[in-house]
Parts: C-alpha cells; sequence; structure tokens
C-alpha cells in the first residue's frame, strides 16, 4: 500500500496548515463567487438593479433567515425527507446490497494467495460505489421534482425559510443513507468473516516425532501436515507441551493442540484461522538517501519506471537507504510490548528491479544495519541478511543485543540496541542492497517497525466512517445543484463533482505536465486515430491545428484545475478502504482530519446551496 506524503503530517502540522488556507482561501472563493453572482445578476437586470438585488439577498439572509432559523422546522422537513425517500422505494438499495453479498462468493477467486485482501477490497468497494450512487440519486431528484410539481411553493408560502429547506433535506438524506450503512457495515463484517473460516484436521499418517536435539535428550516435539481445505493445506509443528502453530498459508495461520499426556497422546486439534484479519500499527520514519559513493542525497537512483512514487539504491555499493524513527526509547509501550521476546520487529515492503535475471526463484539479497545516531560516538551495527520478498512483507527481527563493526569491517564488541545506538529516542536503520547489479527500491511507507496490533473490527467501522463522508459531501451536492437544476442536469453535475473529486490530482499532474496523454480534446483526438501518448501529436493542416488543439485543451485544464483544488478530494477521503483492505490500521488522527474536512465542505456547499434556492425564489 502506498502512502502519500501528506499522510505522515502530525494532526498538528496539518491543523495550522488547513487554518492558513482557510483563512486565504474562503474571503477569495466569496469575492468570486459574488462576482459571478452579480454578473449574473447584472445581464438580467442591468448593474445596478442587479447590485441592490445581491445585496438584498446578502442583507436578508444575515439581518432575517439565519437569526430565525427554527431547529423544529428542520425537524419537520428532515421527516418529510424521510418519508419521500421511503416512498421512492430507497430501501431497494439494500435489497441490491444483499443479492451482491448472497450471490459474491461465486465470483471471488477462492484460490487466491491473499484471500483477506480479496474479500475486504470487494466489499468495501462495492459498498462504497453502491452508496454514493444512492445518496447521488436520492438527492439530486427530490428538489426538482417538487418544484416542477409546485408543491415546493406550497411549502415557501408557509414560515418555512431556504436555508430550513435545504438543511432538512441534507439532513432527511444523511439520516436514511445511515440507517442503510449501519446493516450494510454490520453484514460485511459477517460476509468477511465467514468467507475466510474454515476448518482443517491433521492428515493421517502424516505424523512424525522430531528428531532429538542431543543424546540422550528428548524429542522436542511432533510435526506433520494438515488435511487439504479451501484450496491449501499447511504444514504444523508441536512442542512437547502439546502446543503448535501451522505455518503461513494464504496470509494466515491455525494454532494446533495436542490432546492428552504421554507417548500415546496421539489426538490433534486443529483451530480456526488466524491472522488474515488485522490492524497493523506501524510506527513510520523519516527517509533520506546516499548514493552509491556515500555520499549523501535527496533521493535514490531512477531504473526508468514512469512513476516515481519509489526510488533506487543500487546493489554492492554504498547507495543506503536511512529510515530515522523518533520516540524510541526502552521503556516506551512499543517496546514493553514487543521486547519480552528480546527483539525489535522491523517490516519492510521493498520493490526490486532486476538488471539481469539471476535465480529468479530466490529473492534479492539485502543487509540491514543499526547506526548510532549519537554525534560523539560513531557505532555501527555489523550488517544483518535478509533476502527480499516481492509483492509481499518481508519481517526482519532486530536483536536489542548486536556486534558493532569495526573500521576493517570485522566484528567487534557486543553493543546494546538502546545505550550505546538510540540517543534521545532516535533510531537509525540503514538498508543496503547487497546483490551486485540489482537494485532496491523504496520509499518512506516501506520500512516500519510493527506495535502492537489494534482492533480489527474498530478499524474496519472506520472505513465505513470514510464512506459515511463521502456521502454527506455527495448528498450536499446534490442537494445544492438540484435547487437550480433539473433532475438530469443535476445528476450529470453531481457526478461530475464526484468523479473530478476522485481523479482530481490526475488532473492536476495533466496541467502540470507531469502527466503524458494531453488535455480532453488531444486525449480524444489519440484516442480516435489511435496515436501513441508519447509521440507529439501530429494533425492534418499543419501546426497551426495541432496549436488551435494545445490551446483549447489549455482552457479547459485551467478550468478542471481550478475546480479539482475546490472541490473535496474523494480519494484522499476513500483511504481508510485501503488501509483495512491491506491490514493496516487507520489512524484515529486521519479520521479526525478527514471528519473536519467534511464538516467544513458540507458547510460551505449547504450555504451556497441556500442562496442559490434563494435567487431561484426571487426569479419565480
Amino acid at each position: 500500500m502506498e502512502i502519500q506524503p501528506e499522510e505522515f503530517l502530525s494532526f498538528a502540522d496539518w491543523f495550522g496548515s488547513a487554518v492558513r488556507t482557510c483563512i486565504v482561501a474562503i474571503p477569495v472563493l466569496s469575492v468570486l463567487a459574488l462576482f459571478v453572482w452579480y454578473l449574473i445578476s447584472a445581464a438580467r437586470r442591468g448593474p445596478v438593479e442587479g447590485f441592490y438585488a445581491v445585496a438584498g439577498v446578502i442583507a436578508n439572509a444575515i439581518g432575517r433567515d439565519l437569526p430565525a432559523t427554527s431547529l423544529q422546522r428542520i425537524g419537520a422537513m428532515t421527516r418529510l425527507t424521510i418519508k419521500e425517500a421511503i416512498r421512492r422505494k430507497v430501501l431497494v438499495a439494500f435489497v441490491i446490497f444483499a443479492l451482491i453479498f448472497l450471490f459474491a462468493g461465486w465470483f471471488l477467486d477462492v484460490q487466491s494467495s491473499d484471500p483477506a485482501h480479496l474479500y475486504l477490497s470487494f466489499v468495501l468497494t462495492t459498498t462504497n460505489y453502491l452508496v454514493i450512487a444512492l445518496s447521488l440519486l436520492l438527492a439530486t431528484v427530490s428538489l426538482p421534482t417538487d418544484i416542477k410539481s409546485k408543491i415546493m411553493y406550497t411549502i415557501v408560502t408557509k414560515p418555512v425559510r431556504a436555508g430550513e429547506i435545504v438543511l432538512g433535506r441534507v439532513v432527511g438524506f444523511v439520516s436514511v443513507i445511515t440507517i442503510l450503512l449501519a446493516p450494510m457495515c454490520l453484514i460485511s463484517y459477517l460476509f468477511v468473516q465467514r468467507g475466510l473460516d474454515h476448518e482443517h484436521a491433521v492428515a493421517a499418517d502424516s505424523t512424525a516425532e522430531l528428531p532429538a536435539v542431543g543424546e540422550g535428550q528428548q524429542s522436542p516435539g511432533w510435526e506433520g501436515e494438515t488435511t487439504r481445505q479451501s484450496h491449501h493445506r499447511h504444514t504444523w509443528r508441536v512442542n512437547r507441551d502439546g502446543e503448535g502453530m501451522t505455518d503461513e498459508v494464504m496470509g494466515h495461520v491455525h494454532r494446533v493442540t495436542r490432546a492428552g499426556v504421554g507417548e500415546d497422546a496421539e489426538s490433534y486439534a486443529v483451530g480456526p484461522p488466524a491472522g488474515a484479519l488485522k490492524a497493523r500499527v506501524p510506527v513510520y520514519g523519516t527517509l533520506r538517501f546516499r548514493d552509491r559513493d556515500g555520499s549523501p542525497t535527496q533521493r535514490g537512483i531512477s531504473v526508468g519506471k514512469e512513476w516515481e512514487y519509489r526510488s533506487y539504491i543500487e546493489g554492492r555499493t554504498l547507495a543506503t537507504a536511512i529510515w530515522t524513527f523518533e520516540g524510541i526509547t526502552e521503556n516506551s509501550l512499543l517496546v514493553s510490548e514487543t521486547y519480552p521476546e528480546g527483539y525489535l520487529p522491523l517490516a519492510m515492503t521493498l520493490r526490486v528491479f532486476r538488471s539481469h535475471k539471476g535465480d529468479i526463484e530466490e529473492g534479492v539479497r539485502g543487509v540491514v544495519m543499526v547506526n548510532s545516531t549519537n554525534p560523539r560516538l560513531e557505532v555501527q551495527s555489523e550488517p544483518l541478511g535478509f533476502e527480499s520478498v516481492e509483492f509481499g512483507t518481508k519481517h526482519v527481527q532486530l536483536p536489542r543485543k548486536l556486534r558493532a563493526l569495526n573500521v576493517d569491517g570485522s566484528s567487534g564488541q557486543e553493543v546494546d540496541l538502546f545505550e550505546d545506538l538510540v540517543q534521545d529516542g532516535k533510531l537509525e536503520i540503514w538498508i543496503r542492497c547487497d546483490d551486485p547489479q540489482q537494485y532496491f527500491g523504496m520509499a518512506q511507507a516501506d520500512l516500519w517497525i510493527e506495535a502492537p496490533e489494534a482492533s480489527f473490527a474498530w478499524n474496519f467501522v472506520k472505513a465505513y466512517i470514510s464512506m459515511w463522508l463521502q456521502m454527506v459531501i455527495v448528498v450536499c451536492l446534490g442537494v445544492t445543484f438540484s435547487t437550480f437544476l433539473s433532475s438530469p442536469a443535476a445528476i450529470l453535475a453531481t457526478l461530475s463533482s464526484v468523479t473530478l473529486g476522485f481523479f482530481g490530482q490526475f488532473v492536476r499532474n495533466l496541467w502540470s505536465g507531469e502527466a503524458v496523454g494531453g488535455g480532453p480534446v488531444e486525449s480524444l483526438i489519440r484516442l480516435v486515430t489511435q496515436a501513441n501518448m508519447i509521440m507529439d501529436l501530429q494533425l492534418g493542416g499543419g501546426g497551426v491545428v495541432v496549436t488551435i488543439v494545445k490551446f483549447v485543451d489549455g482552457v479547459l485544464l485551467n478550468v478542471m484545475n481550478a475546480l479539482s483544488t475546490m472541490l473535496p478530494n474523494f480519494a484522499a477521503l476513500g483511504r481508510a478502504s485501503h488501509y483495512v483492505a491491506y491490514n493496516f490500521s487507520f489512524y484515529d488522527q486521519l479520521l479526525v482530519r478527514q471528519c473536519l474536512t467534511t464538516l467544513v465542505y458540507a458547510t460551505a456547499i449547504t450555504i451556497v446551496g441556500y442562496f442559490l434556492l434563494k435567487t431561484r425564489e426571487i426569479a419565480a
């Protein structure tokens, strides 16, 4: 899973930056909105009348509508909205959801190497898209239907203000979908649990006693195989106390117990699968590099890959990736939970670039070292070797007692991880590639210290909270667009906003030139003519036509870039699903950030909806 750079920010750093952005953005956008609103009003009524119309609406909103807003009337509009949604068969969406999950098991790859990821990705993605579609359809149909049927004019003749109508619609639709989303969360959780549940037994005639370690010593235990279930089997090992585990297959293990006491005890029990559904809590550090000569550099080298999320270090050179961790102390919770077994658990998801094939079945060799962060005591541990795991997680146990590395490369005296190598809570981990002409690729999130796991159930709920936040914004957008557009136009406008919110980063990359393919017109031309995206655009008519296409695309990309900057980042709001699907705990701080972001956007969009509906009333 790729972690975005902004996700490493602490809440305090993010909040300060967000507040500064709001201080600048809110006045600028407000003035821009007023200017556009005045131009539209001036075109309808003339410059002077247009100015008075805009000023009158603003004065009416601040002086009369806002102070007179009634929670009772908002509640009445909310109840009306809920009843309308039920009459429009909103519960059909829940039936569709249930049918999808009822037959989903037929189509999922039961032989997947990581079924937990498969099931989690399926349920979270399916539910997310279904909730967004339901929110879009509900929020964009109600108001235009009421206006078309003249029901809205009956409402506005009563003491119900435009802001109360918009808020009532938003709260009503959010309430309806929330009521549906809660059982969806429970059904999804049970679906995943049931899909991953299976049973094994010890295979007949597979049990063997392990050979004794020394002459006259007892056997350390027994080993064997399980029966084949769910397209896999395990090997297992049990100690003399009758306790043991299977090996890890398809992302999970089973506990194995030997019943009875003595040599005649031959009954074994294999427990349910464990470890498939996790909420790992990684502790990340900051990353810097050294080049092949050992000189400091900001990034590694490029191996020609188009995506530059990771940079690479060359094997059998001084090229090094260095992670620095903060707050690592002997008395911390992390250490007290982890160090009873005498090691610090590291995990890494390094990528490999092979300049020659070699033995493709073997991983590329690397070394991990701990470097002293004390500037007065230059000590480095001797290298600990490991083999990379491509497209998987490599676990390395870093011992507390290490050997120092002498200047000549030989092993020196024993050093303690905390007493000799950690200074003021800082721990520095060095990674090098040990195979010549091979490369390790890494980003900041590709190495972490494994803290104690969090609750998977709560982590799963956080993914649904993120879906709920997306739903709130979609409802606000749909209601706002429906205040001045017909239902089909409001659906299209809301869908375009959500799509731009999901792919805003790609639009910004096109605008800045980081992505290839050109703007909308150029992309359409390349699609029709099947032209290569990398080559310069070639059209009949010479460079004039190409210049016109580039100019039109430049205007469109400027507009799309401005809109993508202002719209909510739905891709970021959906990050919790990626965390859960990859068995990582979604940080509570990130969830709080998403809640605050949603609150700001929902408030701003609802205010815009109020003014649009108020203006429509004046026009009517």
